[in-house]
């Protein structure tokens, strides 16, 4: 069976940076959103409507909702795992010391 070392400071200040990854996919993803609409605001006809129809159902949440939202996801994935460890150490070390 493979070993199993857990280092909470590291796990903790990776859910830290994977928390401020996520907030900068949403900052990036909503300034994506902002330079397309731009980029087409003077087109005109079926293609512009298209287009926009086509951006906004398979594009626009994606890189303003999901994207972000999958990173802090795993964040919190990670940090409810660090929390899972520390609990279970925590129990094995009692049971050791038949506490």
């Amino acid at each position: 069976m493979a070993g199993c070392r857990v280092v909470k400071a590291s796990m903790d200040a990776s859910v830290k940076n994977l928390n401020g990854f996520g907030g900068l996919y949403k900052d990036a993803g909503d300034e994506f959103v902002k330079a397309f609409k731009a980029a087409i605001e003077e087109m005109e006809g079926e293609s512009k409507d298209a287009l926009e129809d086509f951006f906004t159902t398979n594009v626009e949440g994606f890189v303003t909702t999901d994207l972000p939202g999958a990173v802090k996801g795993l964040a919190s994935l990670l940090e409810a795992n660090a929390t899972n460890f520390d609990d279970t150490d925590a129990k094995i070390a009692a049971s050791i010391r038949g506490n």
